[in-house]
């Protein structure tokens, strides 16, 4: 059963929590598919590998999905990237499927439509929907909720139906597709270095741990990629840092990458490395020995 619809209140914003209940399960993971286990730590560091999960209360509209994918970009105010993985939702249910039929009539009662390219746009003229009309409709008014009242009941509506999308199972695999694409594709020229170096692959999507992929690479990997999502000009920057660190081979790299995530100021990193070193040890799905080695509870 998923949680009820929570007030919440973050810096100068406000809206609504719906907790979703679904656990992506590491058992269901295969332990040499790199991508995958890279994707599945992602979304636990992110939000604890949960389907459903929906919030409206940090001026980016509304997210969802297994990387809490944002409605609206508050520092440009332009789209993010949410509707994009409502088109692969689109295109992988029927219209009539219930979830998706009823977040169609919340789109058609506001008169928005979703195109080809994954862009919310207006059925009366086609224009972009602005970034700022999004906000003010998920999450009112302008990205701060009252704690009752139309307003949040009109919010409450929006993540209740966004939750009960991406709670269903049908929509599982496509979330998991979507986000291992966003992975693979993020940074691609300079993780491609990586990979190649080390795998002699082109990208990750062919790495198979314990074949091409040394468990080291394996491991390191899935720490920047957890990091990436988080802020990924930043983690490019380490990843570009420790690429560049002469003689390297893939134990040594590994570690480097590792403690240069872990030891870096930015934001909350040491505690974003102390809670992907504990998920990813505890999931099994990583070799065990690499935790006292490359990825020690003190770096």
């Amino acid at each position: 059963m998923t949680s009820l619809p929570k007030h919440i209140k973050y810096k100068t914003w406000a809206g609504i929590l719906v907790k979703g209940e679904t656990k992506w399960e590491p058992s269901t993971v295969k332990p040499e598919n790199h991508l995958e286990k890279a994707t599945w730590l992602t979304s636990a560091v992110e939000g604890g590998a949960m389907f459903g999960t929906v919030q409206s209360y940090d001026g980016a509209g509304i997210s969802a999905g297994l990387e809490h994918t944002i409605a609206v970009l508050p520092k440009s105010m332009e789209q993010g990237d949410l509707w994009k993985v409502l088109l692969k939702i689109d295109e992988g249910l029927p219209d009539t499927h219930p979830s998706w039929a009823a977040m169609k009539q919340m789109f058609d009662a506001v008169g928005w439509y979703l195109d080809t390219k994954g862009v919310l746009r207006k059925k009366t003229t086609g224009a972009v929907v602005p970034a700022a009309e999004i906000r003010n409709e998920v999450a009112p008014v302008g990205g701060v909720v009252p704690e009752t009242g139309p307003n949040f009941d009109q919010a409450v509506r929006w993540a209740t139906v966004f939750n009960r999308l991406f709670e269903d199972p049908a929509t599982f695999q496509i979330q998991i597709r979507v986000t291992k694409n966003n992975l693979l594709n993020s940074h691609k020229d300079l993780e491609s270095r990586v990979y190649s170096r080390f795998g002699g692959l082109e990208n990750a999507s062919a790495a198979v741990v314990g074949g091409n992929l040394r468990p080291e690479i394996d491991l390191a990997m899935g720490f920047y990629h957890s990091f990436s999502v988080n802020a990924p000009t930043k983690a490019r920057a380490v990843l570009s840092q420790t690429l560049d660190m002469p003689g390297l081979g893939a134990v040594d790299f590994s570690k480097a990458l590792i403690r240069n995530l872990g030891t870096s100021t930015y934001g909350k990193w040491k505690e974003r490395y102390t809670r992907t070193r504990t998920l990813a040890k505890t999931s099994g799905l990583f070799s065990q020995d690499l935790f006292n080695s490359i990825a020690p509870v003190s770096l």
